[in-house]
């Protein structure tokens, strides 16, 4: 362990008081001024926003714990920032400090922040206290009490991990040494299956924000021209979806022109626009921290030959996936006909092969909700009513020529519904 190890304090957030020391329970609560509990209670509730419902999140919880038990899980260590706000509703623009919410079998979860990052629970989680550790202090220290607490530190717990997960490979390993009677495993891929199918409310966010992305779009091919530089055409873009009401996105606006188009994931770098140029662009706006892509492509001037035919690939394979993005189907059998209709790429061309992955809630820098239901070659997850998927296909000549074209898209009882809005062509500036 660290050397500096304080011990938690437990934050209660209907009265917004800190109380010192190891896991201060409620007889120390107790104490505090009835009068001026009350007044902090106003407060709180004057300023906190819950973007869902008290029971939409005990449900989800609810449903968290059903498939804990499924997989013989006594308790989850959810670290990933997204999982952590599903469940809790906390939000921050700091997804790299070390977040934990602690889900048992049975009761409501526990939070537990750095100090400094807990008073956002007070803004957006609909939990009543959260248990916080000093800014200096050892999170895995931390954790081993919070574990030891609620007689967690000998169980089966899941555990998430990899690359999005505030636990890092480090701390794992010094986790497992600090409670080393209990049994890790990995269960990273938990909350994000739950999270999945996405609830009316959680739908209704991810519609206004393509209708943002939509409408930012828009204004941004409106400003494609020949002399704009890339940054330009990104900051309309930008703008657009701030004014209309989304908040810091996943990704931002990504812009690439000319022969940085074949390049994937470049973006905006000073770069003019000339003529002939095709003009690559990826936007999605955000509401509550659910995102809705969109992409397309506009040419400066008449298209190339080679223009023309590269995204019309793009468009037949678009156009194939939302036809066959329907209940029951599998995502295996979905990317089989989509990759027909994209037909064989000439010698030396990209694609990565994805062709819809589910989006939901999301911090930077990723706005994807669960890997285990892509659309892809071989993929087993069946389609169900409630997934939202960024419907995409982009064709690259590197360092020469890149197109693309992208729609949200919702499964519905019946088929799909596609919730961006805009023509879906290569548009001509």
């Amino acid at each position: 362990m660290r050397g500096n190890e304080r011990g938690i304090g437990r934050r209660t957030f209907l009265g917004a008081a800190a109380v010192s020391g190891p896991l201060a329970g409620s007889a120390a609560l107790r104490g505090i001024d009835a009068a001026v509990a009350q007044e902090q209670r106003t407060e709180d509730t004057a300023v906190k926003r819950l973007a869902f419902s008290v029971a939409e999140y005990r449900e989800r919880v609810a449903r968290v714990q059903k498939e804990m038990s499924r997989r013989g899980l006594e308790g989850l260590l959810a670290q990933n920032l997204a999982s952590v706000c599903y469940l809790t509703g906390v939000e921050s623009i700091a997804a790299h400090k070390y977040w934990l919410c602690l889900v048992p079998a049975s009761g409501d979860p526990v939070l537990l922040a750095q100090d400094f990052e807990s008073h956002n629970a007070r803004l957006s989680s609909w939990l009543e206290q959260t248990e916080t550790y000093a800014l200096s202090a050892d999170p895995v220290g931390a954790t081993r009490r919070l574990l030891q607490s609620q007689k967690l530190d000998k169980k089966t717990l899941g555990v998430e991990m990899g690359v999005l997960s505030s636990l890092s490979a480090q701390d794992y390993l010094r986790l497992r040494e600090a409670v080393p009677k209990a049994r890790l495993v990995d269960a990273t891929n938990l909350v994000p299956a739950v999270a999945a199918v996405k609830s009316p409310a959680e739908i209704a966010y991810l519609r206004e924000a393509a209708r943002i992305s939509s409408t930012a779009m828009r204004a941004a091919l409106d400003a494609v021209r020949e002399g704009a530089t890339d940054n330009a055409i990104a900051a309309v873009a930008a703008e657009r979806m701030l004014r209309a009401g989304s908040e810091y996105f996943c990704y931002q606006p990504i812009v690439t022109v000319g022969r940085r188009s074949g390049v994937p994931h470049s973006t905006f770098h000073r770069v003019v626009i000339r003529r002939s140029d095709p003009v690559f662009m990826e936007i999605g706006a955000c509401i509550n921290r659910y995102s809705s892509p969109l992409m397309r492509t506009a040419v400066v001037g008449p298209p190339t030959e080679k223009m023309e035919r590269m995204f019309a690939m793009c468009l037949r394979s678009v156009n194939t996936s939302i036809d066959n993005l329907k209940p029951g189907a599998t995502a295996g059998e979905v990317a089989a006909r989509s990759e027909k209709a994209l037909g064989p790429l000439p010698r030396g061309w990209v694609w990565h092969g994805i062709y819809a992955y589910s989006i939901g809630l999301g911090f930077p820098p990723e706005w994807g909700d669960c890997d285990d239901i892509e659309v892809s070659k071989g993929g087993k997850a069946e389609l169900r009513p409630g997934m939202v998927f960024h419907c995409s296909t982009s064709i690259r000549d590197p360092l020469q020529v890149g197109m693309t074209c992208s729609e949200t898209v919702l499964i519905t009882e019946k088929g799909c519904e596609v919730l961006t809005s805009l023509p879906r062509k290569l548009f001509r500036r």
